[in-house]
Parts: C-alpha cells; sequence; structure tokens
C-alpha cells in the first residue's frame, strides 16, 4: 500500500517540517478557540497570549503571518482557490502579495501539496484492487459499493477510503461523546490480549489469506469503540501490522494519556504514518494538548475539532440522529434543499467484526435514517467461533451477498435513498446529493418496473422483452450497468428477506 503521508513530508526540508508542525498548531489554536480567532482577525494580541506562543513551541514572529488580518481575503482565496482547491496558477498579484509573507507561502505549499497527493492516494484506493485481483467477487462488490456511496454522500463519499475491515476489540465505550453517530453503549468488555494473541493473529492472517495484505491492511482495530479503553490495544495493532506489513489507523478520543499516545506516535513516526488522529472535544482539552506535546510529536497527527462551538459538520446519525431530522424524512419535492450534512462517520466498505461477540457484519456507508441509524447499511452477518469457523463465515457471507452479475431471483429495487422520478422520456434518480438521469424510450417502462419494486431481475427480463418488445440482450445489458453503478438495492438475498426489507 502506498503511503501517501511519507510523500507528503518528501518535498520539505527538517527545517521546513519544523516550521509546519508550528504552523499546523498555530491554525490548530484558531480552530478551536473562538477567543484566538477573534484575535487573529483583528490582528491584536494580549502579552498573555504572545507568552502562551512561546510556551507552547510557536517560536515564529506573529508578524510572518500579518496577512491573515491585513488581506483577509485574499489570504483566504489563496487557501480556499488555490491550495485547497484545484485551481492552478494563481494571479500573479495574489502570487506577489503571498511572496510579502513566506511563512504563510510555505503553509499554503504544504496544504496544496497534501490534497494533491491525497487526491492521488484515493485514485489508487479505487483502482489499486483490480490490478492484482485477490478476491474478485469481494473486489467487485466492493467496486460497486464505492459507485454507490459516491453517489449517496456526493463530494463527502469522495473522501473516504473504505477500508476493508473494522476489528473491534470490545464491547461499548468508555467516552461517550455526545455526538456520537454510532451511539455506542457503555463499555461492558474488552478482548483480551494474553489469553487470545494467537486467536487474533490466526484471525488477521486469515485475512491476509483471503484479501491479500494491501486490501487486508486497509482495516481498523476499532469503530464504536475507543482504541484506550483496550489496555493492549498497541500490542494488538503491532501484530496486526507486522503480519500485514503496513500500519492500520488510529483514532482516538483520549489524547491526554501522554505515555499511551507517545507510544502510539512513536509506533506511527516509524513509518511517517498520519495518526493517530485525535477527535478533540473542548476547548479546554485542546490547550491542554498543546501543554503537555511540542509541536515536532503532533506533525503528523491531525485534530478533528468536535466541541459544540466548532464549525465542524456532526453526521446527522446515532445520538445527534433523535435531535435532528434525518435526509430521508425530507418531503420527495424537498429532497436536495438546503445544505447536506456531512454524510457518515461510517467508512468501512466490508466487514465490521467484532472479537468480544463474534459477530461479523457486511456493511457499507450511507446517509443515517431510521432503518440504518449508525449510518451503516449492514447486508448481512453471521456468528464465528474460532479462526476456521472465522474463514467459513467470510466466505459464507461473500457468497451470499457479493455478486458479479445480478441475481436472477432476486428482486429489483432502487437504492433505498433514491427517489424515482418519472420524467417524459425516461427517469431521473435523485440522492440527497444529486440527480441521475435515464433518458431513452426503454427507461420509461423499465423505470416503472423497478420503481415498483414487484418484480425479480427474470421477471424484469421478461416483460420488457415480452409486453415491451425490446432487445432482451440490450435489456440485460442495461439492467447490469445500473447494477454495476450502485443504483439498485442490494441489502436482500433473497425473495423472503426482500419482502421483510422493502423499503
Amino acid at each position: 500500500m502506498v503511503n501517501y503521508h511519507e510523500k507528503v513530508l518528501q518535498p520539505f526540508s527538517a527545517d521546513e517540517l519544523n516550521r509546519i508542525a508550528q504552523l499546523k498548531r498555530f491554525f490548530e489554536w484558531v480552530d478551536g478557540d473562538p477567543v484566538f480567532k477573534k484575535q487573529v482577525i483583528k490582528g491584536k494580541f494580549p502579552p498573555e497570549v504572545l507568552d502562551r506562543f512561546k510556551r507552547i513551541g510557536l517560536n515564529f514572529d506573529i508578524e510572518e503571518l500579518a496577512i491573515l488580518w491585513k488581506d483577509p481575503e485574499s489570504a483566504e482565496k489563496f487557501m480556499w482557490d488555490y491550495c485547497r482547491g484545484a485551481r492552478d496558477n494563481p494571479p500573479e498579484e495574489l502570487v506577489s502579495l503571498i511572496r510579502k509573507y513566506p511563512l504563510f507561502a510555505l503553509w499554503g505549499r504544504f496544504v496544496r501539496h497534501k490534497n494533491n497527493t491525497f487526491r492521488g492516494y484515493m485514485d489508487d484506493v479505487f483502482r489499486t484492487p483490480f490490478r492484482i485481483p485477490k478476491n474478485l467477487k469481494f473486489d467487485t462488490w466492493r467496486l460497486r459499493r464505492i459507485r454507490a456511496v459516491r453517489s449517496e454522500l456526493g463530494y463527502f463519499g469522495y473522501m473516504l477510503d473504505h477500508p476493508i475491515l473494522a476489528i473491534e476489540l470490545g464491547d461499548g465505550c468508555s467516552v461517550g461523546c455526545w455526538f456520537c453517530a454510532f451511539a455506542s453503549r457503555k463499555l461492558t468488555k474488552n478482548f483480551d490480549y494474553t489469553e487470545n494473541r494467537d486467536f487474533f493473529r490466526q484471525i488477521t492472517q486469515t485475512c491476509v489469506e483471503l484479501f491479500g495484505k494491501n486490501q487486508a491492511s486497509m482495516a481498523l482495530l476499532y469503530y464504536g469503540t475507543e482504541p484506550h479503553d483496550n489496555p493492549h490495544y498497541l500490542d494488538f495493532v503491532r501484530d496486526y501490522s507486522a503480519i500485514t506489513g503496513h500500519p492500520v489507523c488510529t483514532a482516538t478520543a483520549v489524547p491526554t494519556d501522554t505515555k499511551w499516545l507517545l507510544e502510539l506516535i512513536a509506533f506511527y513516526r516509524q513509518t511517517n504514518s498520519p495518526w493517530p488522529r485525535l477527535s478533540v472535544l473542548t476547548k479546554s482539552m485542546l490547550l491542554k494538548i498543546h501543554e503537555l506535546y511540542s509541536p515536532e510529536e503532533l506533525r503528523d497527527v491531525e485534530f478533528l475539532m468536535q466541541m459544540k462551538s466548532s464549525g465542524r459538520r456532526k453526521v446527522t446519525a446515532g445520538r445527534v440522529l433523535s435531535e435532528q431530522r434525518g435526509l430521508r424524512d425530507r418531503e420527495p419535492d424537498q429532497y436536495l434543499d438546503d445544505i447536506v450534512p456531512q454524510g457518515s462517520i461510517a467508512c468501512v466498505t466490508g466487514f465490521l467484526v467484532n472479537m468480544v461477540n463474534l459477530t461479523i457484519q457486511v456493511v457499507s456507508p450511507c446517509f443515517a435514517s431510521k432503518k440504518w441509524p449508525y449510518s451503516y447499511r449492514v447486508f448481512d452477518e453471521m456468528t464465528f467461533t474460532d479462526a476456521d469457523n472465522f474463514r467459513h463465515a467470510i466466505i459464507t457471507l461473500i457468497d451470499r451477498n457479493m455478486y458479479g452479475d445480478p441475481p436472477a431471483n432476486m428482486f429489483v429495487r432502487f437504492r433505498d435513498d433514491l427517489v424515482y422520478r418519472p420524467t417524459d422520456d425516461g427517469f431521473r434518480l435523485v440522492s440527497p446529493n444529486q440527480g441521475h438521469h435515464f433518458s431513452g424510450k426503454m427507461y420509461i417502462q423499465l423505470g416503472e418496473l423497478i420503481a415498483s419494486g414487484a418484480y425479480t431481475f427474470t421477471q424484469t427480463y421478461t416483460i420488457m422483452a415480452d409486453k415491451y418488445r425490446f432487445n432482451p440482450i440490450t435489456v440485460v445489458a442495461v439492467v447490469k450497468k445500473m447494477f454495476d453503478s450502485g443504483f439498485l438495492n442490494e441489502v436482500f438475498r433473497d425473495s423472503s428477506i426482500a419482502e421483510k426489507d422493502s423499503p
């Protein structure tokens, strides 16, 4: 697997990386402290703020960033249009202005290079499995699900890297974040490392054998749990990474256990990996983090500002779903109205495994709804007892749910987030973020049949050929293309489940 963060760091000297780490801390302070943000906007900093500057390792002259208050519009345009955005070649007058602030220019160069490298990494996520397929059924299904997620979640769907595995090492979570999209219950039990190390390593090796090292390393050893809860979390990470050949990522909401976090950072620094990520729950937590760790120690650590005052959008799922109206509760004619919130806290397109409860679910991200309250669809699930049984369960789930072609006896229906709208020459499918257009005489009748949800694929082919006189080969090809593009529902396995799970 390509380490995109290592590529992010490569063009910069050691001195530049040191200054980038300080700039990162400065902008974290801006993002997480509304009082400091106002001071930056005005360009006025009281003595206690300047004292804190030095105390938390910011050794540059604040005037080197004066463009932020002297010409904030130009600074914002430079960052959003040319550094975070995809535009090239800013106008010469803007370039000349930015050159007057070399420290700000360095930050812009770093942000632009990081974003461009990440976009290249995301392209690899989409293509890599099909260069050397290890498990064709799974890879084909995953590709179809990625297309479906991008259709449903829009821009946010393109930011997900779709790890294939999440392996929970506990049952429940001790933190209880107010915004938890998984609505995790209180921690009840951890998966014991001392007793189960061999079992865990056997599970990991099975994943490598089934999916290959690159795919198996696209994993999390948590999902709705907190890594810090398991006292041997880092031991599990080391074992999993040693077997797959790549470090798995970590996100934590417990950043103040300095011994644990520094050990975690040291592990990831060996490979220049961009982890762990820190969920910062309050302003006071942010200020404490900056006091506890140096900018250099947290250089590669991404902060997720999760305080209630933060502008970061929360996923309308789990605990938050009960407080807000979900997207699918909108009236059909309002489906595309207003701003669409962040789409899903979920990212796994594959298997959610719990080592305490010995369960496996087939999952993929989606917008939250009453049916999918945690912002991921559950396609199927099984239990297992040991490593051999785990292998059998995974293979069974793949065979039962992951098809290359539409199953003949499955009811053909549109994906459950899509609104069907007939048109004069076909139909539109409207997701919360975008519309998909299908035009041509065939689509008028085909859209009606699929929207009814009453016919299997075989019945649909027969009706289109016998009743409406369309070429059966063309009908099969058109439906297959819709299936491959992720527009059709795949949650059910057979007609009985189809009836039970119908929208």
